[in-house]
This record gives C-alpha cells, structure tokens and sequence, in this order.
C-alpha cells in the first residue's frame, strides 16, 4: 500500500468522472476528501480485501482495476473498475469477508467505515445508502442472470 495521501484536487476529479458521485453536491464531495485517511492507493498484486477476514469497511473505487477470487484465487469471479463498490456485504452483515480482491494496476479507493459515515450529514448518509441498495439490487440482478443461464 503507496502513501494514501493523494490531493484534493486530484481525488475530486476522479469524483466527477464516476456516476457513483453524480447525486453529490459539489459541497458533499468536498466533505467527502476531507477525510483523507481513507484514501488508499495499492499497488498492482496487492491485495485489498482477503476472503475470510474480519473488518468493518467497505470501499469505493476511484481508479485502477481490480479481480475478485474466491478459494484458492484462481477462481476469478469478477472485476472491479471506477465506480464500483467492494466489500459492502461483509460491512452490511457484519460478516467474515466472502472474497479476495486484488489490484490489477494501481488501484485508489475510498476506505470507508462506520466512523467516516458518523461524521458526514445525515443526506450525505442517505445518497451513500440509496446508492448501496441500487448496487446490490443490479448484483443480484446479474446473479440471477447467470443462475437462469446454467439452468438452460
């Protein structure tokens, strides 16, 4: 993991470039980089999350590209790009990680857990969970896809 601090200003134009921000005000997103502790940059190979863990954050892709594996991780079973969130479930349910995820090139996320969320206004919360529930609504779409595809 590279030092996490990355500027303002260059965080904030990651932000405008991903949908996941686009119902964040200007003001919202500023509040957001203030919390520049959370910022991570990893390395190509590294890993960012590791199946079986425990750990009370999730995080919001910003850049690079990552691989999601299960097992021995040469079950890939999914990428991760810019605009992505990672790692939900386990903060959701409280649970051991279910996956590994690991860099493919330089990857920055947003590290986000309960104490980052306790100091941000209430609205700011709710886009965060509105958000949420759409991801893993279209998650589950695309699992019931593939789950009706092997049974043809």
């Amino acid at each position: 993991m590279k030092d996490s601090k990355i500027g303002v200003d260059f965080t904030l134009k990651l932000m405008s470039r991903l949908n996941f921000f686009d119902r964040f005000s200007p003001s919202e997103r500023a509040d957001l980089v203030k919390f520049h502790q959370h910022y991570v940059v990893y390395s190509a190979g590294e890993t960012v999350i590791e199946e079986g863990t425990h750990e009370d954050s999730f995080f919001i892709v910003l850049s690079g590209s990552a691989v999601v594996t299960t097992g021995t991780r040469t079950n890939t079973i999914a990428k991760v790009a810019p605009g992505d969130i990672v790692g939900e479930i386990a903060f959701l349910t409280k649970r051991p990680r279910s996956a590994t995820v690991i860099a493919e090139k330089e990857f920055i996320v947003i590290k986000v857990d309960e104490t980052m969320l306790k100091h941000l206004e209430a609205k700011t919360r709710e886009k965060f969970k509105d958000i949420f529930i759409e991801k893993l609504i279209d998650r589950l779409y695309v699992m019931n896809d593939l789950s009706e595809g092997s049974l043809m």
